[in-house]
């Protein structure tokens, strides 16, 4: 719905000057008020390119003291576990904690919203290229159907 906005008036100026004269003398801040700004400004605003220099030296520097400490990282704990699993006999009992655990990690996976399809296709890639096709005999891979024996099957 449109306004029809009219000119002001002279008296209309007046009225404006003088409410803003009453909300200066009346209705002033109090300056000891508490601080209303949650994250407060670290410094002056700078340049793109600095920001990026400080965030590489940081980068460089977590870097470096995870080498010195020879810490891994989550990534690298992840992939350690991926590559424990894809390189598996099999042939061993599995516990119930055992399964457990593989199923806690594709139902993360999952939730944060990764195709379970592609997650076992990926372990699949993971193990063809890390255990030996003598070693895979009778598996899934990209040239033949899966064979079990045993009544044993691959989680992927």
């Amino acid at each position: 719905m449109a306004t029809i906005r009219r000119k002001l008036t002279p008296e209309d100026v007046d009225l404006i000057q003088e409410m803003d004269e009453a909300r200066g003398t009346y209705f002033q801040r109090d300056p000891d008020r508490p601080d209303s700004v949650f994250v407060k400004p670290r410094r002056r605003r700078q340049p793109v390119e600095v920001r990026r220099a400080q965030q590489r030296l940081r980068t460089a520097r977590w870097r470096s003291e995870m080498d010195r400490r020879r810490a891994p990282t989550a990534n690298d704990v992840g992939m350690a576990l991926a590559v424990a699993l894809a390189t598996t006999s099999w042939s061993d009992t599995f516990t119930s904690f055992d399964y457990d655990l593989i199923r806690r990690a594709l139902s993360d996976l999952e939730a944060r919203g990764f195709d379970p399809k592609e997650v076992r296709k990926t372990m699949r890639r993971l193990r063809t290229r890390m255990v030996d096709p003598g070693d895979r005999a009778g598996e899934a891979d990209e040239s033949c159907p899966p064979i079990w024996d045993e009544g044993r099957r691959l989680p992927f």
